[in-house]
C-alpha cells in the first residue's frame, strides 16, 4: 500500500487505522479434529469408520456447512483394504462347523476393504497429529472451541502409572495420556478443548486436564473437559466389524443421538432437555448415555474426575452417599436427578435405601457372575473335550484338513463339502458337541447381560458421589480452585449452535 502524501490521504489514512483498531473481534468459531481407526486392519473394524460417519452427519445437522472438521483415519487416502467387516455373504455351514471344531472360529466371516470415509485430512499416524497440532491446532483463536472425537481402541495404563492409558495410532505406537497432553499444551490454554473418547480405557484421559497430563494439585493452563466412555479400568463397548448400525450400543450411539435429535438410522429420538431450558447441552447428552445405553460402559466426565482429586464425601456437615435419598437428589443438577430416578427404577432399587439397594444388588450380580463364569468354563471344557475327538477321528479320513494352509483343503470343500459335513453330524460325539458348544454360548450371553446390569449399577452409584463430591466442594476447596471447577461444569454445559432448519 502506498502511502499518501496530500491532507485528504492522510485522513483516509488514519480513519482506516482506526477503523482497524476499533473493529470487533472475530467471531468464535468451532473446529471439529476425528481421529480414528485401528493399528492395523486386523483393528480397525467398519463401527469405527460408522462412527466417523454418523459425527460427520451430525455436524451437517448442527453447524454450518463450512465449519472446520479434519479426520485422520486409519490409512488415510492410502487405499489399502483397512477396514474390517463381516461378510454379507452367508457362510457356508462345513466352514463354521469345522472352525468350531478346530477352535478357529474368530475371523472366519471377516473380510477386508478401503474405507469410505471423504475429506480426510490424511491417516492416524503420530506424525500427523503433530503436524496438525503445529501448523493447525497452534493457530485457533482464543476465543474458539475446538471438539476431538476419537474413535477407536484403547489400552490401559502401565504399573507406575494406571491412568497414563492410551490410544492406538495406525501403524505406529499407541499415544499416552501424557503424551497427548503435550500436544494440547501447543494450543493456547484459553481456547477451549472439549473431548469425546470412546476407546477402551478412555477415562484416563480426563487428566490433561492436570500439569503434563498427571492427576495431582496442579491443573494444566489450558481450559479443557471432556466425556469419555468408561473409567480408566475398563474395556468399553463397541468395535464390532457387524455392518448393521440397528445394533450398534457404544457410547457414541447414544451421545450423538440425543444431541441430534435422531439415532444412527434416522428414528428420532426425544431430546434430553432435563433442564427444560430449549437446548440439549454435552452433560445432558452424556446423561442420557449413562441412563439409556445398554452396555458395560461406566461413563465419566473431567467434572467427575476433578471432584475425586479435590473434594472429599466424608467429614462433619459434609454430604455422603449414606446421606439420604432425598438429600442426594435435593445437590443434583436436573440431569443427575434424571439418571438417578431413572437408574433406581430400572435396578428396581428399594424406596428410601437406593444407595445400600444398589450396592447389595451389586454384590449380588458379582456372586452371580463369579458362577456364570465356572458355568462357562465347564461347558466350553465339554466342547473342547467332544472336539478333539471328532477331529482326531476326522484327520483320519480328511488328513488335509489338519492344517487350513494345506493347499487342498479349499479344494476339498469345495467338491466334497457336503459329504465332510455329513459325516461330523454323524459321528458319535458330534450331538454331545453342539449341546455344550449351545450351553457355552447362552452362558456368554449371561455373562454379558450380567455386567450390563452390574455397570448400570455402578453408573448410579458412581453419580451419587458425584453428587456428594460436588455439594462439599464449595464448602472444603480454595476460591480458585471452586472458580476452575464451576469453568468444567459450564465447558460441559455447552451446546452446539443448531441452525435454524438444519433440524
Amino acid at each position: 500500500m502506498r502511502i499518501p502524501t496530500n491532507r485528504a490521504g492522510a485522513l483516509i489514512l488514519a480513519g482506516a487505522l482506526m477503523l482497524l483498531n476499533f473493529a470487533p473481534p472475530s467471531k468464535a468459531a468451532d473446529h471439529f479434529l476425528t481421529i480414528g481407526g485401528g493399528d492395523s486392519p486386523t483393528y480397525n473394524q467398519v463401527s469405527l469408520e460408522k462412527n466417523v460417519l454418523f459425527f460427520q452427519h451430525l455436524l451437517e445437522d448442527v453447524e454450518a456447512p463450512d465449519v472446520a472438521h479434519e479426520i485422520f483415519f486409519s490409512d488415510g487416502e492410502a487405499g489399502s483394504r483397512d477396514v474390517q467387516y463381516v461378510a454379507a455373504d452367508k457362510l457356508p455351514q462345513v466352514n463354521l462347523v469345522l472352525s468350531r471344531l478346530f477352535n478357529q472360529e474368530e475371523g472366519v466371516n471377516l473380510q477386508y476393504r478401503p474405507h469410505k470415509i471423504p475429506n480426510l485430512s490424511g491417516a492416524s499416524s503420530r506424525e500427523e497429529l503433530r503436524k496438525w497440532f503445529d501448523r493447525i491446532g497452534a493457530r485457533l483463536g482464543e476465543s474458539d472451541r475446538l471438539f476431538i472425537y476419537f474413535t477407536g481402541h484403547g489400552g490401559p495404563g502401565g504399573p507406575n502409572n494406571g491412568r497414563n492409558t492410551n490410544f492406538s495410532l495406525w501403524n505406529d505406537r499407541p499415544m499416552s495420556v501424557v503424551e497427548f497432553t503435550g500436544l494440547l499444551d501447543k494450543l493456547s490454554p484459553k481456547l477451549s478443548v472439549v473431548l469425546i473418547m470412546v476407546q477402551c480405557h478412555a477415562g484416563g484421559f480426563a487428566d490433561v486436564m492436570f500439569n503434563n497430563g498427571r492427576a495431582g494439585p496442579i491443573m494444566s493452563a489450558g481450559r479443557r473437559c471432556g466425556f469419555f466412555a468408561t473409567t480408566p479400568d475398563r474395556n468399553a463397548a463397541g468395535c464390532t466389524a457387524d455392518i448393521s448400525e440397528e445394533d450398534y450400543r457404544d457410547y457414541s450411539t447414544y451421545f450423538f443421538a440425543a444431541l441430534d435429535g435422531k439415532t444412527r438410522t434416522g428414528k428420532p429420538v426425544t431430546p434430553p432437555d432435563y433442564d427444560h431450558d430449549g437446548k440439549v447441552s454435552f452433560a445432558e447428552a452424556h446423561a442420557y448415555t449413562v441412563l439409556n445405553s445398554d452396555t458395560i460402559d461406566i461413563p465419566i466426565t473431567s467434572s467427575d474426575v476433578f471432584l475425586r482429586q479435590f473434594s472429599k464425601a466424608r467429614g462433619d456437615g459434609l454430604l455422603s452417599s449414606d446421606s439420604p435419598f432425598d438429600s442426594l437428589l435435593e445437590h443434583a443438577s436436573p440431569a443427575q436427578r434424571v439418571v438417578l430416578e431413572g437408574l433406581a427404577k430400572e435396578l428396581k432399587l428399594k424406596a428410601g435405601a437406593e444407595v445400600a439397594s444398589a450396592k447389595q444388588l451389586a454384590d449380588k450380580i458379582d456372586a452371580d457372575r463369579k458362577n456364570s463364569e465356572k458355568q462357562r468354563t465347564a461347558r466350553w471344557n465339554d466342547a473342547d473335550r467332544a472336539a478333539k475327538g471328532i477331529t482326531q477321528r476326522l484327520t483320519r479320513r480328511w488328513p488335509e484338513l489338519s492344517s487350513p494352509w494345506n493347499p487342498r483343503v479349499p479344494e476339498l470343500l469345495r467338491d466334497e463339502g457336503p459329504r465332510i459335513l455329513n459325516w461330523i453330524e454323524g459321528d458319535r460325539q458330534y450331538a454331545r458337541f453342539r449341546t455344550a458348544y449351545d450351553q457355552f454360548q447362552a452362558a456368554t450371553d449371561r455373562d454379558l447381560a450380567l455386567d450390563h446390569q452390574w455397570s448400570k449399577c455402578q453408573r448410579f452409584l458412581y453419580t451419587v458421589d458425584s453428587i456428594a463430591l460436588g455439594a462439599n466442594l464449595e464448602q472444603i476447596a480454595t476460591p480458585s480452585l471452586i472458580a476452575r471447577y464451576r469453568q468444567i461444569i459450564a465447558d460441559e454445559a455447552g451446546t452446539f449452535p443448531i441452525l435454524p432448519g438444519k433440524q
